[in-house]
């Protein structure tokens, strides 16, 4: 199901992973993905192993990208099915279909000296379409959760606070829920636990409109 989403890492307070995700960003799709892989304790350090390597695009990359759209018959950013599949097997830590599995994915590119990654940290600030985000910060050892469609302002704790425009309806997507890496919940309890405190956020919400009417 399209229900985009971000997946992002964090490290010595700075963004290194920031993956956009197309399909699946219910916590039961991605949320899930992104557990069973920090569940494995070594999988982390491999990840921590890996992170040095990575870069995000600069204006040659894109550059380079855009000649290889072209050449492929992609105009003006769009493409079908074919050159979708052709661009993806080309730049595969592109593709909007790799989601929370870009942890996963990383992992395969040990032996590589760099690895190019694009930074999509911005779709935070679109909450109407960045519908849920995980985020793993290894400073703080924690898994956080993000949800959409967030009509709270932030204040300057939140971690997105700086992405708010002024002309936005939405403000940028707001913290949900934080798991500790050292104990992380079964899958079960996670999605749970997600979707209380989603319900727990919408009741607050929904008396705070009552009081503003009253």
């Amino acid at each position: 199901m399209g229900t985009r989403n971000l997946t992002m890492v964090i490290q010595n307070n700075e963004t290194k992973i920031s993956q956009y995700g197309q399909w699946d960003g219910f916590p039961e799709g991605q949320g899930l993905t992104i557990l069973y892989f920090l569940q494995e304790k070594e999988n982390i350090e491999k990840l921590k192993e890996i992170i040095p390597k990575i870069r995000f695009e600069n204006e040659q990359d894109i550059k380079e990208k855009s000649e290889f759209s072209k050449s492929i018959g992609a105009k003006e950013g769009w493409v079908n099915m074919d050159q979708t599949e052709l661009y993806d097997k080309k730049y595969p830590l592109d593709s909007r279909n790799i989601g929370g599995a870009i942890l996963e994915k990383l992992l395969e590119y040990q032996k590589e000296d760099e690895i190019v990654l694009v930074d999509a940290e911005g779709f935070a600030a679109d909450s109407l379409f960045c519908e849920w985000a995980y985020i793993v910060d290894l400073d703080n050892n924690t898994l956080e959760v993000y949800r959409g469609f967030n009509e709270s302002r932030l204040t300057s704790k939140d971690r997105f606070y700086n992405l708010h425009k002024v002309h936005q309806r939405l403000y940028p997507i707001k913290i949900l829920k934080t798991f500790s890496l050292e104990k992380l919940p079964d899958a079960e309890k996670f999605v749970s636990e997600c979707y209380k405190e989603l319900e727990k956020n919408k009741r607050v919400s929904k008396n705070k409109d009552i009081e503003q009417e009253l």
